[in-house]
């Protein structure tokens, strides 16, 4: 056909959940565990018998402790996290974390190396010239954001302190095929935000990473910070105590009265991550979503087109666009119908984005390879 064809996308292209919710395909907050939610909701009422619940226990109480010690173990167990780096669950976002990591470790006349792949390195690079020298070793908007730096691209700078890059760029759909090296006596810091837990976790020459929780890890509100322990010191500045990565950690990240919901949150997802099969599982889970919404794009004769260019393509953020922009619209609203919800891009990119973290059923990538489809099928 040579026109839009209006209507609802064929019964054979829809596969509803069982439970009657929709696929949310949500860049974060994201979609969780349905198994997860419930537990999460008993706890909202009545954690283990105790009367009262994960909102109201305190967060020194004997169960709270337990709670914590749990989340952390889980946490640990899932990455096979190290003692040799200390885990904090910190309050506010991975945002905060743009202006904590320069504020703690960028001593005036110092310098760090940022390479620039998306939305959120942007924003960190900006955040971090707020505080000291930030080098910006890459621009990506060079190439439309359509991938990461390529071997041999990165120019670090010799005596800088770390080089801080986001391993999977949520808004734009790309992925770094091997972390970056930095300068010599150099560390590395990772924004792990959008793929923690979404394969096996390599923290070989990885002295901090920070990751928001509404991705893989339960709600938003909080971040991870697992930071290598020789960096818990005191700040290369004067800071107000809840800036302080050492006093969090002294504190057992109970500095103020913190997110209890979130961390208990991370443990009871970190455990169904353990139940589901570990990481191993979760990146196969991943690399089949991605390959189904994928084969979809390019089985679409040029109807659809895929943002990322295809060695650095994110297997948990897959950004597209139709061929014919004016399509857009209808497509969003057939597949919001269809039960596929949360597909429309970000306002940087346009076009969709098909986020599929740990808690998506591969179903659900199935149900909109099905839908891409029979879409373009119907109006190509």
């Amino acid at each position: 056909m040579s026109h839009a064809t209006q209507g609802k996308v064929s019964a054979s292209a829809v596969r509803p959940m069982a439970s009657g919710r929709v696929f949310n395909f949500s860049a974060g907050p994201a979609t969780m565990p349905l198994e997860v939610l419930e537990q999460l909701q008993a706890d909202l009422l009545d954690l283990r018998g105790g009367g009262a619940g994960i909102l109201e226990i305190s967060h020194r109480g004997e169960l709270f402790e337990k709670i914590l010690q749990e989340s952390e173990d889980a946490f640990r167990k899932v990455g096979n996290i190290s003692q040799d780096y200390a885990v904090l669950f910190l309050p506010a976002g991975a945002t905060q974390q743009f202006g904590m990591l320069p504020l703690n470790f960028l001593a005036d006349g110092a310098s760090a190396d940022y390479p620039d792949t998306g939305v959120w390195t942007s924003k960190a690079i900006a955040d971090g010239k707020e505080v000291g020298k930030i080098n910006e070793i890459w621009k990506g908007a060079d190439f439309g954001y359509r991938r990461t730096p390529r071997a041999g691209e990165l120019k670090t700078t010799p005596g800088s302190t770390y080089l801080h890059y986001c391993s999977n760029n949520t808004v734009w759909g790309t992925r770094w095929v091997a972390p970056p090296q930095p300068a010599a006596g150099a560390w590395l810091a990772r924004d792990a935000s959008s793929d923690i837990y979404a394969e096996p976790l390599d923290l070989k020459g990885c002295a901090f990473l920070y990751a928001s929780g509404q991705k893989n890890l339960g709600p938003s509100g909080m971040t991870m910070v697992v930071i290598r322990r020789d960096l818990l010191k005191a700040p290369v500045r004067k800071l107000p105590s809840m800036l302080r990565y050492d006093e969090h950690a002294k504190a057992e990240s109970r500095l103020n009265t913190p997110a209890t919901f979130g961390m208990h949150a991370v443990g009871v997802m970190c455990q169904w991550i353990l139940r589901q099969g570990g990481l191993v599982e979760m990146q196969s889970r991943a690399k089949t979503r991605s390959d189904l919404v994928l084969a979809a794009i390019r089985n679409s004769n040029g109807f659809w087109k895929a943002n990322a260019e295809s060695e650095c393509q994110s297997f948990v953020n897959v950004l597209f666009h139709a061929a014919n922009p004016k399509l857009e619209p209808l497509f969003l609203k057939e597949a919001a119908n269809a039960g596929l919800a949360a597909l429309a891009g970000h306002k940087v990119t346009g076009g969709m984005r098909a986020s599929m973290y740990n808690a998506m059923p591969v179903e659900g990538a199935k149900a909109l390879a099905d839908v891409m489809l029979d879409f373009a099928q119907r109006n190509g």
